[in-house]
Protein backbone atom coordinates (compact mmCIF):
# COMPACT_ATOMS: atom_id res chain seq x y z
CA UNK A 1 0.00 0.00 0.00
CA UNK A 2 1.49 3.44 -0.97
CA UNK A 3 0.77 6.75 1.06
CA UNK A 4 -1.23 7.94 -1.27
CA UNK A 5 -3.49 5.37 -0.61
CA UNK A 6 -3.98 5.78 3.06
CA UNK A 7 -7.67 6.47 4.46
CA UNK A 8 -6.78 8.70 6.67
CA UNK A 9 -4.10 10.74 4.98
CA UNK A 10 -1.66 12.89 7.73
CA UNK A 11 -1.88 16.91 8.44
CA UNK A 12 -0.01 18.48 5.76
CA UNK A 13 1.69 21.07 7.90
CA UNK A 14 3.15 18.30 10.06
CA UNK A 15 3.89 15.85 7.95
CA UNK A 16 7.87 14.59 7.38
CA UNK A 17 7.15 12.97 4.28
CA UNK A 18 7.15 13.12 -0.33
CA UNK A 19 5.46 11.58 -2.90
CA UNK A 20 6.43 7.70 -3.16
CA UNK A 21 7.02 7.24 0.40
CA UNK A 22 7.04 4.37 2.46
CA UNK A 23 6.83 6.21 5.59
CA UNK A 24 5.54 8.90 7.27
CA UNK A 25 5.93 11.16 10.40
CA UNK A 26 4.24 13.47 12.28
CA UNK A 27 4.20 15.26 15.90
CA UNK A 28 0.51 15.36 17.68
CA UNK A 29 -0.89 18.96 18.43
CA UNK A 30 -3.33 19.76 20.77
CA UNK A 31 -6.23 21.62 20.67
CA UNK A 32 -4.96 24.48 20.45
CA UNK A 33 -1.94 23.27 17.64
CA UNK A 34 0.67 23.05 20.11
CA UNK A 35 3.22 20.18 19.64
CA UNK A 36 2.91 17.69 21.76
CA UNK A 37 5.13 14.55 22.96
CA UNK A 38 3.83 11.96 20.83
CA UNK A 39 4.43 11.64 17.17
CA UNK A 40 3.07 9.32 15.16
CA UNK A 41 5.06 7.14 12.02
CA UNK A 42 3.64 4.90 9.80
CA UNK A 43 5.55 2.18 7.60
CA UNK A 44 3.20 1.49 5.23
CA UNK A 45 5.11 0.07 1.79
CA UNK A 46 8.28 -1.85 0.96
CA UNK A 47 10.90 -0.27 3.31
CA UNK A 48 13.53 0.85 1.15
CA UNK A 49 11.60 1.24 -1.38
CA UNK A 50 11.28 4.52 -3.90
CA UNK A 51 15.13 5.12 -3.32
CA UNK A 52 14.11 6.40 0.13
CA UNK A 53 16.56 5.21 2.43
CA UNK A 54 17.09 4.45 6.25
CA UNK A 55 19.05 7.92 6.95
CA UNK A 56 16.26 9.81 5.13
CA UNK A 57 13.59 7.85 7.95
CA UNK A 58 16.27 8.53 10.81
CA UNK A 59 16.73 12.27 9.75
CA UNK A 60 12.66 12.90 9.77
CA UNK A 61 12.85 11.20 13.33
CA UNK A 62 15.47 13.34 14.75
CA UNK A 63 13.29 16.36 13.32
CA UNK A 64 11.09 15.70 15.61
CA UNK A 65 11.27 17.95 18.80
CA UNK A 66 11.25 16.37 22.53
CA UNK A 67 9.37 13.30 21.60
CA UNK A 68 8.53 11.32 24.56
CA UNK A 69 6.10 8.29 22.86
CA UNK A 70 6.17 7.10 19.78
CA UNK A 71 2.92 5.40 18.63
CA UNK A 72 4.42 3.24 15.24
CA UNK A 73 1.98 1.68 12.67
CA UNK A 74 2.63 -1.31 10.41
CA UNK A 75 1.54 -2.58 7.44
CA UNK A 76 4.38 -3.96 5.50
CA UNK A 77 5.31 -6.91 3.58
CA UNK A 78 9.40 -5.99 3.82
CA UNK A 79 12.21 -4.97 2.42
CA UNK A 80 16.06 -4.26 2.95
CA UNK A 81 17.75 -6.05 5.26
CA UNK A 82 20.52 -3.16 5.90
CA UNK A 83 17.89 -0.73 5.86
CA UNK A 84 15.47 -2.23 8.55
CA UNK A 85 18.34 -3.22 10.77
CA UNK A 86 19.19 0.43 10.54
CA UNK A 87 15.64 1.71 11.37
CA UNK A 88 15.01 -1.10 14.12
CA UNK A 89 18.20 0.34 15.60
CA UNK A 90 17.14 4.13 15.84
CA UNK A 91 14.15 2.92 17.27
CA UNK A 92 15.95 0.98 20.35
CA UNK A 93 17.99 3.74 21.42
CA UNK A 94 15.26 6.80 21.00
CA UNK A 95 14.84 8.11 24.49
CA UNK A 96 11.25 7.52 24.08
CA UNK A 97 8.97 5.13 24.36
CA UNK A 98 7.75 2.85 21.34
CA UNK A 99 4.79 1.45 20.94
CA UNK A 100 3.92 -0.93 17.95
CA UNK A 101 0.47 -1.28 15.91
CA UNK A 102 0.42 -4.28 13.56
CA UNK A 103 -2.46 -2.83 11.51
CA UNK A 104 -2.06 -5.69 8.78
CA UNK A 105 0.89 -7.14 7.95
CA UNK A 106 4.59 -6.93 9.47
CA UNK A 107 6.05 -9.51 7.29
CA UNK A 108 9.93 -10.45 6.58
CA UNK A 109 11.84 -7.10 7.86
CA UNK A 110 8.74 -5.07 8.90
CA UNK A 111 9.07 -7.94 11.43
CA UNK A 112 11.92 -7.06 12.57
CA UNK A 113 10.98 -3.50 13.23
CA UNK A 114 8.12 -4.10 15.01
CA UNK A 115 10.08 -6.18 17.23
CA UNK A 116 11.29 -2.36 18.69
CA UNK A 117 8.67 -1.85 20.24
CA UNK A 118 8.70 -1.98 23.87
CA UNK A 119 4.83 -2.70 23.22
CA UNK A 120 3.83 -4.41 20.46
CA UNK A 121 -0.15 -4.33 20.00
CA UNK A 122 -1.49 -6.83 16.82
CA UNK A 123 -5.07 -6.19 14.78
CA UNK A 124 -7.06 -9.62 15.62
CA UNK A 125 -7.16 -9.66 11.83
CA UNK A 126 -3.40 -9.25 10.82
CA UNK A 127 -0.82 -11.20 9.97
CA UNK A 128 3.52 -11.75 11.03
CA UNK A 129 5.86 -13.15 9.13
CA UNK A 130 9.26 -14.81 9.63
CA UNK A 131 11.53 -16.23 7.45
CA UNK A 132 15.43 -16.78 6.30
CA UNK A 133 17.18 -13.53 4.40
CA UNK A 134 17.66 -13.58 1.21
CA UNK A 135 19.67 -11.45 -1.57
CA UNK A 136 20.05 -11.82 -5.30
CA UNK A 137 23.73 -12.35 -5.94
CA UNK A 138 25.92 -11.80 -9.04
CA UNK A 139 29.47 -13.15 -9.57
CA UNK A 140 32.09 -15.96 -9.28
CA UNK A 141 31.95 -18.81 -6.82
CA UNK A 142 34.17 -16.71 -4.57
CA UNK A 143 31.44 -13.71 -4.43
CA UNK A 144 28.29 -15.96 -3.74
CA UNK A 145 29.88 -17.82 -0.87
CA UNK A 146 30.96 -14.82 0.47
CA UNK A 147 27.13 -13.51 -0.20
CA UNK A 148 25.93 -16.46 1.40
CA UNK A 149 28.09 -16.08 4.64
CA UNK A 150 26.75 -13.07 4.95
CA UNK A 151 22.98 -13.86 4.44
CA UNK A 152 23.87 -16.33 7.40
CA UNK A 153 25.51 -13.36 9.63
CA UNK A 154 22.10 -11.44 8.77
CA UNK A 155 20.30 -13.94 10.03
CA UNK A 156 22.03 -14.42 13.73
CA UNK A 157 21.20 -10.49 13.91
CA UNK A 158 17.63 -11.09 12.80
CA UNK A 159 17.53 -13.76 15.51
CA UNK A 160 18.40 -11.85 18.39
CA UNK A 161 15.83 -9.41 17.20
CA UNK A 162 13.28 -12.01 17.45
CA UNK A 163 14.45 -12.54 20.89
CA UNK A 164 11.51 -11.63 22.85
CA UNK A 165 9.56 -14.64 22.25
CA UNK A 166 8.94 -17.35 23.96
CA UNK A 167 11.89 -19.44 21.82
CA UNK A 168 15.47 -20.35 21.41
CA UNK A 169 17.77 -19.42 19.27
CA UNK A 170 17.55 -22.83 17.56
CA UNK A 171 13.82 -22.79 17.43
CA UNK A 172 13.66 -19.58 15.95
CA UNK A 173 16.14 -20.64 13.29
CA UNK A 174 14.05 -24.13 12.64
CA UNK A 175 10.89 -21.33 12.29
CA UNK A 176 12.40 -19.01 9.92
CA UNK A 177 13.90 -21.88 7.88
CA UNK A 178 9.84 -22.85 7.33
CA UNK A 179 8.90 -19.46 6.67
CA UNK A 180 6.15 -19.17 9.04
CA UNK A 181 3.31 -16.97 9.29
CA UNK A 182 1.58 -16.16 12.52
CA UNK A 183 -2.04 -14.81 12.99
CA UNK A 184 -2.17 -12.26 16.02
CA UNK A 185 -3.29 -15.15 18.14
CA UNK A 186 -0.46 -17.69 17.49
CA UNK A 187 2.03 -14.13 17.95
CA UNK A 188 0.67 -13.61 21.69
CA UNK A 189 1.03 -17.32 22.32
CA UNK A 190 4.60 -17.12 20.81
CA UNK A 191 5.60 -14.42 22.41
CA UNK A 192 6.29 -12.00 19.52
CA UNK A 193 3.53 -9.66 20.68
CA UNK A 194 2.22 -7.97 24.02
CA UNK A 195 -1.62 -8.21 23.32
CA UNK A 196 -4.46 -7.93 20.53
CA UNK A 197 -6.94 -5.11 19.51
CA UNK A 198 -9.77 -5.63 17.17
CA UNK A 199 -8.80 -4.70 14.12
CA UNK A 200 -11.05 -3.17 10.66
CA UNK A 201 -12.81 -6.07 9.15
CA UNK A 202 -11.70 -5.68 5.24
CA UNK A 203 -11.39 -7.55 2.12
CA UNK A 204 -8.18 -8.29 0.55
CA UNK A 205 -8.22 -9.11 -3.03
CA UNK A 206 -6.54 -11.79 -5.07
CA UNK A 207 -4.10 -9.77 -6.45
CA UNK A 208 -2.96 -7.80 -3.12
CA UNK A 209 -2.77 -11.93 -1.66
CA UNK A 210 -0.61 -12.90 -4.49
CA UNK A 211 2.09 -9.86 -4.38
CA UNK A 212 2.87 -10.56 -0.89
CA UNK A 213 3.42 -14.51 -1.21
CA UNK A 214 5.39 -13.46 -4.19
CA UNK A 215 7.77 -11.58 -2.44
CA UNK A 216 7.80 -14.27 0.39
CA UNK A 217 8.07 -16.60 -1.79
CA UNK A 218 6.02 -18.82 0.59
CA UNK A 219 2.07 -20.26 0.77
CA UNK A 220 0.01 -18.46 2.94
CA UNK A 221 -0.18 -19.08 6.71
CA UNK A 222 -0.16 -22.36 8.51
CA UNK A 223 -0.90 -23.30 12.05
CA UNK A 224 3.15 -24.24 12.79
CA UNK A 225 3.82 -22.96 16.04
CA UNK A 226 1.03 -25.32 17.70
CA UNK A 227 3.18 -27.92 15.66
CA UNK A 228 6.03 -26.81 17.52
CA UNK A 229 4.97 -26.50 20.32
CA UNK A 230 3.45 -30.37 20.28
CA UNK A 231 6.84 -31.42 19.27
CA UNK A 232 8.92 -29.78 21.80
CA UNK A 233 6.39 -31.28 24.54
CA UNK A 234 6.62 -34.97 22.87
CA UNK A 235 10.26 -34.71 22.89
CA UNK A 236 9.89 -34.07 26.76
CA UNK A 237 8.21 -36.30 27.27
CA UNK A 238 9.76 -38.99 25.56
CA UNK A 239 12.73 -37.72 27.19
CA UNK A 240 11.47 -37.86 30.70
CA UNK A 241 10.00 -41.64 29.90
CA UNK A 242 13.71 -42.89 28.35
CA UNK A 243 15.22 -41.96 31.68
CA UNK A 244 12.27 -43.24 34.02
CA UNK A 245 12.80 -46.62 31.98
CA UNK A 246 16.54 -46.32 32.91
CA UNK A 247 16.41 -45.48 36.28
CA UNK A 248 13.91 -48.54 36.62
CA UNK A 249 16.65 -51.40 35.05
CA UNK A 250 19.06 -49.95 37.10
CA UNK A 251 17.07 -50.46 39.93
CA UNK A 252 16.27 -53.85 39.09
CA UNK A 253 19.75 -54.98 38.58
CA UNK A 254 20.93 -53.24 41.86
CA UNK A 255 18.25 -55.69 43.32
CA UNK A 256 19.27 -58.81 41.52
CA UNK A 257 22.90 -58.20 42.71
CA UNK A 258 21.91 -57.47 46.52
CA UNK A 259 19.43 -60.80 45.79
CA UNK A 260 22.98 -62.41 44.47
CA UNK A 261 24.95 -61.27 47.19
CA UNK A 262 22.99 -62.44 49.72
CA UNK A 263 22.80 -66.28 48.05
CA UNK A 264 26.40 -66.62 47.40
CA UNK A 265 26.79 -65.29 51.86
CA UNK A 266 24.47 -68.14 52.60
CA UNK A 267 26.26 -70.67 50.27
CA UNK A 268 29.46 -69.43 51.68
CA UNK A 269 28.18 -70.16 55.10
CA UNK A 270 27.21 -73.66 54.11
CA UNK A 271 29.98 -74.58 52.65
CA UNK A 272 31.79 -73.34 55.90
CA UNK A 273 29.72 -75.51 58.22
CA UNK A 274 29.79 -78.41 55.86
CA UNK A 275 33.75 -78.17 55.62
CA UNK A 276 33.48 -77.86 60.19
CA UNK A 277 31.24 -81.13 60.12
CA UNK A 278 33.61 -82.79 57.16
CA UNK A 279 36.86 -81.93 59.04
CA UNK A 280 35.06 -82.98 62.61
CA UNK A 281 34.59 -86.31 61.23
CA UNK A 282 38.11 -86.83 59.12
CA UNK A 283 39.56 -85.96 62.42
CA UNK A 284 38.66 -87.89 64.56
CA UNK A 285 38.73 -91.35 62.56
CA UNK A 286 42.40 -89.75 61.86
CA UNK A 287 42.70 -89.65 65.67
CA UNK A 288 41.55 -93.24 66.02
CA UNK A 289 43.57 -94.32 63.62
CA UNK A 290 46.72 -93.05 64.85
CA UNK A 291 45.71 -94.46 68.73
CA UNK A 292 45.85 -97.59 66.97
CA UNK A 293 48.68 -97.43 65.31
CA UNK A 294 50.50 -96.01 68.05
CA UNK A 295 49.36 -98.65 70.82
CA UNK A 296 50.41 -101.16 67.83
CA UNK A 297 53.96 -99.60 67.52
CA UNK A 298 54.41 -99.67 71.04
CA UNK A 299 53.48 -103.15 71.87
CA UNK A 300 55.98 -104.01 69.02
CA UNK A 301 58.49 -102.15 70.43
CA UNK A 302 58.20 -103.55 73.60
CA UNK A 303 57.97 -107.07 72.63
CA UNK A 304 61.58 -107.14 70.84
CA UNK A 305 62.72 -105.06 73.78
CA UNK A 306 61.41 -106.72 77.00
CA UNK A 307 59.49 -110.45 75.60
CA UNK A 308 61.35 -113.68 76.63
CA UNK A 309 61.58 -116.81 74.79
CA UNK A 310 58.00 -118.11 75.81
CA UNK A 311 57.43 -122.05 76.38
CA UNK A 312 55.39 -123.99 73.85
CA UNK A 313 52.02 -124.81 74.74
CA UNK A 314 51.39 -128.29 75.66
CA UNK A 315 50.30 -129.96 72.40
CA UNK A 316 52.99 -128.03 70.55
CA UNK A 317 56.31 -129.48 71.10
CA UNK A 318 56.59 -130.09 67.50
CA UNK A 319 56.50 -126.86 66.71
CA UNK A 320 59.60 -125.01 64.92
CA UNK A 321 61.30 -121.92 66.82
CA UNK A 322 61.83 -119.02 64.70
CA UNK A 323 64.61 -115.96 65.87
CA UNK A 324 63.29 -112.27 67.22
CA UNK A 325 64.81 -110.77 63.65
CA UNK A 326 62.60 -113.11 61.76
CA UNK A 327 58.94 -112.96 64.13
CA UNK A 328 58.98 -109.40 63.55
CA UNK A 329 59.77 -109.54 60.07
CA UNK A 330 56.62 -111.39 59.57
CA UNK A 331 54.65 -109.81 61.82
CA UNK A 332 55.14 -106.10 60.27
CA UNK A 333 54.38 -107.87 56.90
CA UNK A 334 51.05 -109.68 57.98
CA UNK A 335 50.11 -105.73 59.60
CA UNK A 336 50.93 -104.17 55.85
CA UNK A 337 49.02 -107.16 53.96
CA UNK A 338 45.98 -107.48 56.40
CA UNK A 339 46.15 -104.31 58.73
CA UNK A 340 45.76 -103.90 62.25
CA UNK A 341 43.63 -105.99 63.76
CA UNK A 342 45.29 -109.12 61.83
CA UNK A 343 48.73 -108.47 62.93
CA UNK A 344 47.68 -108.40 66.17
CA UNK A 345 45.46 -111.44 66.11
CA UNK A 346 48.33 -112.99 64.44
CA UNK A 347 50.93 -111.56 66.92
CA UNK A 348 48.51 -113.32 70.05
CA UNK A 349 48.99 -116.29 68.00
CA UNK A 350 52.24 -116.72 67.47
CA UNK A 351 54.07 -114.99 70.16
CA UNK A 352 55.05 -118.13 71.72
CA UNK A 353 57.42 -119.09 68.70
CA UNK A 354 60.04 -116.06 69.40
CA UNK A 355 63.53 -117.99 69.65
CA UNK A 356 63.95 -119.94 72.91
Amino acid sequence: MRMSQLQKPLKKKTMKTQPNNWYAMEQKSDAEGNSTSDAEIYIYDEIGGWGVTANDFIASLESLNEVETINLRVNSPGGSIIEGNVIFNALKRHAGSVTVYIDGLAASMASVIAMAGDQIIMADNALLMIHNPWTVSIGDSEQLRKDADLMDKMKSAIVNAYGRSNYDADELTALMDDTTWLTADEALEAGFIDRIETGMKAAASLADMQAVAAKAETTLPIEKIVASLQSKHDEALETLNNENASNCDALAQSAMTISDLQNQVTDFNDRIQKMNTDHKAELEAAEAVTAQAVAAQAAEIFGRQTLESIAEPEGNDDASQVTAENFWTEYAEVGKRDGLEAKNVWYSKHKHLIGK
